[in-house]
């Protein structure tokens, strides 16, 4: 057979089974639909999958981008991603020898006054050997230089796309314009590409960070390092680069040296890309493993459909063989009439992933990253295509090997096929259960790990009710450190006046915010030996009456008071778990001391545990603060205090219009310069802490529905199907006085034993899986026996359900009809 022969056969083909969908819709339809459920979710997930972790980073070789922490130990507790000081940029840029690149950055907000209200934006502050290390050209203007890092030269400032189209209508002569940030005037040197994204950020301005390089100390390990590496250097060799620059760096002061063998400080260098992504892969395997189930179960819901097809035209093949027709040529032909329903179900699928995507791309959690890259590209069209063949040529060979090879075809000729073709639809439904009982269990274990989340105590009470507002002074407008703390006093005075208003407080940081990576190290007198590290904590500055904001219970002493503040006493607070740690019982902890590197600093009181980064993440240990002002940080410098802090004002008025109204004006009665950010409830905070999991939930909660479905039209079909093919028996029986309640029995029997069998099966598949989803758990274990029992119940009375219908339609049989029939 020539290729011109070949094409022509397949055309014909085509053109039959094209005839075939159209003649057979409500076969061709449900077909269709199965498929485009299964490519359709698969699709839309796998492109979440492609622009998350396989696309590369928007940057020019962004396989040679690292981040760059240190790996350090303290008290036995080992940090990963440890920040970089100024000392170690100092001697980066000096002696490393793997970079291509390199520069530290931290982020931040920064007010922005002069034209319209105040508003605060989101700010990155950079060393000039960031951005040449992402490769990416500044849109109009330049990147930061040298010169503009040196202090005493003019204050410069490079703005996002979106803020120079918001604020100066994309005017090309913005550069050299001035912007007074913090009440500081900056001149414009340029502004980033349309959709830049500074690592996992979309900051409004990039500033320049400007240091001495020789500037030393623990108090400054607060830099987040980028690196370019050179061409044919290792992560490996990179990290052994950096040892040999920490220690000569370290041999060069003593007192440094000590501490970073103390703390065992060594490079971590990692992949760029881990930190845009974080843990966000392993949610999106395993959601990525639960829709791949889906659409096996939908290939064998169109299998079994394919199947019955291919049964009710076992005589014309019978015929067509005794005529000539060779196995190969209905095989084709039963290829082709599958690979065209694979086509059609992948388009339809394409447009309900597309449909899909928007609503999750406008719906899913903030903390999804590269959720605006998120797309179907080239990529995602080339996945859906081989779905669609695949699926396609997957059930079609189940049909060619039960009805188009020889000895099949064969055995058409004299007998019917109907047990044989019964034994494979069972097959098929068994392995529809199981699968459907994998996905119930999943969907059943995150639905646990959701309730076993919201149970948690967070360490707060009606979050709906505590709105947040943070507040930064920029010490250009307020140089005093004294005068700051009065107006913040005497802002939370008018903020707690307001009708309505319970309580509030301020902190230099709120529950579920995650500001506290590191922490601080906190000596215990009389529980710190010399020479031993003490061990991280969290640390917060609090104002008197936050903790009652925030509905945070004293589980011993008191609160912080203003006669504390205004007499510079000495106290302190700890959370429950620090008190109990090292004194046993909370009350035992009143009276002891702690510090860190300052003056001792008396424990008066004992908080309940606050979650910092999330319910499902133990409550850190916290050391409270009250607010203050420090001595300066180096010789002759300007005293420190906190300048930015969130206000939490408590109110059953809380998030409404006239509320934030009020809240705004007696913020603005005391400066109305200060601009208002991160407004919001702490409930708004919660769920987005929250987020990751309740995504988790939605998703494998569809994929468990769907899966239902299937399995029960699955067991549907097979009975419907055993029916017609009893029919005859079934009318006989009847005539012999058989009870319809028994044959109705008969068949329920049967998608009961089918739901058994295929539930076994399902129970050894998800505790061989359950591994893969243990990462998304909270307080329960893979193998939860509830969560088991439930699953195999719901599939049960599914199955119960699935067959009552054909059962009945068996015991309604007429026995003289069908008997007249034969």
């Amino acid at each position: 057979m020539n290729t011109l022969t070949l094409v022509e056969g397949v055309l014909r083909d085509v053109r039959h089974a094209v005839r075939m969908i159209r003649t057979k819709r409500g076969f061709s339809l449900a077909a269709v639909l199965s498929l485009a459920l299964g490519i359709g979710a698969n699709t839309a997930i796998f492109s979440v999958l492609n622009a998350v972790l396989i696309r590369p980073l928007p940057y020019p070789g962004s396989d040679r981008l690292v981040g760059v922490f240190n790996r350090l130990v303290i008290h036995g507790q080992v940090f990963e991603d440890a920040d970089l000081s100024a000392g170690m940029y100092a001697a980066c840029t000096e002696s490393a020898r793997a970079f291509e690149s390199f520069g530290v950055w931290t982020s931040g907000a920064s007010t922005v006054t002069g034209k319209g209200d105040p508003e605060q934006l989101v700010t990155v502050t950079s060393t000039e050997g960031v951005l040449p290390a992402l490769g990416v050209p500044a849109y109009i203007g330049r990147w930061f230089s040298n010169e503009d890092e040196t202090p005493g030269s003019p204050a410069a400032v490079i703005l996002s796309y979106g803020y120079w189209q918001r604020r100066f209508g994309g005017d090309p002569d913005v550069l050299g314009r001035t912007i007074a940030i913090d009440f500081v005037a900056h001149q414009v040197i340029g502004v980033m590409p349309r959709d830049f994204r500074f690592v996992n950020l979309s900051p409004d301005m990039l500033l320049p960070r400007r240091f001495p390089k020789s500037r030393l100390g623990p108090e400054e390990f607060s830099y987040t390092g980028i690196a370019r590496l050179k061409p044919g250097i290792t992560i490996a060799l990179a990290n052994q680069d950096l040892a040999r620059v920490w220690k000569t760096w370290g041999d060069t002061d003593g007192a440094m040296g000590k501490m970073l063998e103390g703390l065992k400080v060594k490079p971590n260098l990692r992949p760029l890309k881990k930190d845009v992504v974080g843990d966000v892969g392993s949610v999106l395997s395993v959601l990525m493993g639960a829709l791949g189930l889906v659409l096996l179960l939908a290939c064998a819901n169109v299998a079994n459909l394919v199947l019955v097809r291919a049964q009710s035209r076992r005589q014309e093949f019978a015929i067509r063989a005794a005529l000539g027709a060779g196995w190969g040529r209905i095989a084709r032909e039963l290829l082709v009439e599958s690979l065209t329903l694979g086509i059609l179900g992948g388009a339809l699928g394409v447009v309900l992933a597309y449909v899909g995507l928007r609503v999750l791309v406008a719906q899913g959690p903030d903390s999804l990253p590269r959720l605006a890259e998120i797309s179907i590209d080239a990529t995602t069209l080339a996945f859906a295509v081989a779905c669609s063949l695949g699926s396609g040529i997957l059930f079609g060979l189940a049909a060619v090997l039960r009805s188009a090879i020889p000895g099949r075809i064969q055995s058409a000729r004299g007998a019917t096929q109907g047990a044989q073709q019964l034994r494979a639809q069972n097959a098929l439904v068994v392995a529809q259960v199981a699968l459907a009982f994998v996905l119930l269990v999943a969907s059943g274990l995150m639905i646990r790990s959701f309730v076993a989340l919201r149970a948690v105590t967070p360490g707060f009470t009606h979050p709906e009710w505590i709105q947040t507002v943070r507040i930064s002074i920029p010490e250009a407008l307020v140089p005093d450190a004294e005068q700051v703390i009065r107006m913040q006093s005497e802002t939370l005075r008018r903020l707690s006046a307001i009708p309505g208003v319970s309580a509030a407080g301020f902190a230099s940081g709120l529950p579920m915010e995650s500001e506290y990576r590191n922490g601080n190290v906190i000596e215990v007198e009389g529980k710190t030996t010399d020479g031993q590290v003490p061990p991280n904590r969290a640390v917060k500055t609090i104002s008197p009456g936050l903790l009652r904001a925030q509905g945070t219970r004293l589980i011993a002493g008191r609160d912080f008071t203003w006669e504390d503040v205004l007499g510079q006493r000495r106290v302190a607070l700890v959370s429950e778990n620090m008190a109990r740690e090292y004194w046993g019982e909370p009350a035992n902890a009143l009276g002891k001391r702690i510090r860190t590197g300052g003056p001792w600093l008396e424990i008066v009181g004992v908080a309940e545990n606050v979650h910092a980064d999330g319910v499902n993440r133990p409550a850190p240990a916290t050391v409270y603060y009250r607010v203050e002002v420090f001595p300066p940080a180096r010789p002759g410098g300007p005293a420190v205090v906190r300048r930015g802090m969130t206000f939490a004002i408590r109110s059953e008025r809380a998030g409404t219009e006239a509320f934030l109204c009020e809240v705004a004006a007696a913020i603005h009665a005391g400066n109305p310069s200060l601009p208002l950010a991160k407004v919001r409830t702490l409930n708004d905070v919660y769920r987005r802490s929250m987020a990751r999991t309740s995504f988790a939930l939605v998703l494998l909660g569809i994929a468990g529905a769907v899966a239902l479905t299937l399995a029960i039209v699955g067991v549907y079909g097979v009975l419907a199907y055993a029916v017609g093919q009893r029919r005859r028996e079934v009318g006989i029986r009847l005539a012999l006085g058989a009870e319809p309640g028994a044959l109705k029995w008969l068949f329920v029997r049967k998608g009961l034993v089918l739901n058994c069998a295929g539930g076994i099966m399902g129970v050894a598949l998800a505790g061989g899986l359950s591994r893969w989803i243990s990462s998304l758990l909270f307080g329960i274990t893979p193998l939860d026996p509830f969560t088991y029992i439930a699953s195999g119940a719901l599939l049960a009375a599914a199955a119960m359900t699935a067959s009552y219908v054909p059962a009945r339609q068996a015991a309604s049989v007429d026995p003289m009809e069908t008997l007249r029939t034969e």
